[in-house]
């Protein structure tokens, strides 16, 4: 339960030009809305402060509306916005079916949304501007002016670029993955939509295509060899829906259960055995139940039949119920909720989430 480089076609002038146009008119009258009316396009989110300014000012040469927030837990994220939601759908439609923002970009919400970073010395939602270092201006003179909100210019050293690797180099970084690191990057590889066959961790001509396919989406070299940094851009972008949502480890002792769950999302809100209620806070709208109860195999098989009758459990999707586990998933009425529950040395433990139809990255 997270975004990089894109190709540019022969359009980008015409596109920029017409959606700059297009969006100045909403942009303007959103502009004077609370932060609770309005949502982001995440195009990108990286663990790097500097690697995400440095994508935020590749995005703004041919993108209108970027800007840069922290997104808490030491990741900063690259959106489009704000936008009303209608809005953001219509850009993320379009922006996707032109290959200019990755194809898991997704609509984000401002209250996940922290410090902002770009652009520089801005803060929209008055929440604080982030410490960022200096990006180099192309002047060559290893500093560069940035602007603050008080429209004052302090100079900046430049910090050093993060150095990539070579083909070469690449390729000798390639073989200390393990296996399970191999696979992640199949998994996040199909997950972008480039990538259609076996999960398997070796790395044949199909998955040398899908890589190659990658690199050229995201404006890279397309060698069909992914660098230490790509690989990890490549596992940012698949990530980026769960940094949205503020994935957490979170304890519940009364129902004996730790776990990881959107903490950002949801919060404890009541215990009625055998439930643990967290109810949505925010504006993603997911829900979470922890389910905990002493029983036996006749019990598990109860759970699961009553399962079923509860309003949060719609009764259009798949199930399965094994000899000592289950697992439900239903859509319907505006919802899709995923449940599983497994029977150990007598005690019953699992969760249902419940998130909104149509959020499903």
């Amino acid at each position: 339960m997270c975004a990089g480089n894109t190709v540019f076609k022969g359009t980008v002038p015409i596109m920029k030009s017409f959606f700059a146009s297009i969006l100045f008119v909403f942009v303007f009258t959103i502009r004077a809305a609370s932060a609770q009316d309005v949502v982001w396009v995440q195009i990108e989110a990286h663990p790097s402060l500097r690697v995400a300014q440095q994508r935020a000012q590749v995005y703004s040469g041919v993108l209108a509306d970027v800007s840069g927030f922290s997104l808490g837990g030491n990741w900063y994220g690259v959106m489009l916005g704000p936008y009303t939601r209608p809005d953001a759908e219509r850009v993320l439609q379009a922006y996707r079916a032109e290959r200019q923002i990755p194809v898991d970009s997704f609509i984000s919400f401002t209250s996940s949304l922290g410090r902002q970073f770009w652009p520089v010395g801005a803060d929209t939602l008055n929440r604080g501007v982030a410490v960022v270092p200096a990006l180099d201006t192309g002047t060559g003179t290893g500093t560069t002016t940035t602007t603050t909100g008080t429209a004052s210019a302090d100079t900046v050293t430049l910090a050093p670029a993060i150095p990539d690797e070579t083909k070469s180099e690449a390729r000798r970084s390639e073989r200390n993955l393990n296996a399970d690191q191999r696979k992640d990057l199949q998994i996040a590889l199909r997950a972008a939509g480039f990538y259609a066959s076996a999960i398997d961790g070796a790395f044949g001509a199909g998955t040398r295509r899908s890589m190659s396919d990658w690199q050229n989406h995201n404006r890279i070299d397309p060698t069909g060899i992914l660098t230490t940094r790509q690989r990890q851009m490549l596992m940012d972008q698949y990530n980026a829906p769960l940094l949205s949502v503020g994935m957490a480890r979170v304890s519940d002792d009364k129902a004996g259960i730790t776990m990881q769950m959107p903490a950002g999302a949801v919060r404890f809100a009541r215990y009625e055995p055998p439930f643990a209620h967290y109810d949505s806070i925010g504006d993603v709208g997911a829900r979470l139940l922890l389910i905990s109860q002493p029983g036996n195999q006749a019990t598990l098989f109860g759970l699961y039949d009553i399962m079923q009758t509860l309003e949060i459990v719609p009764l259009n999707g798949p199930r399965e119920r094994g000899k000592n586990s289950f697992t439900l998933e239903g859509r319907g009425r505006g919802i899709v909720s995923h449940t599983e529950a497994r029977l150990d040395n007598g005690q019953i433990k699992g969760f249902t989430l419940i998130w909104p139809a149509g959020d499903e990255d």
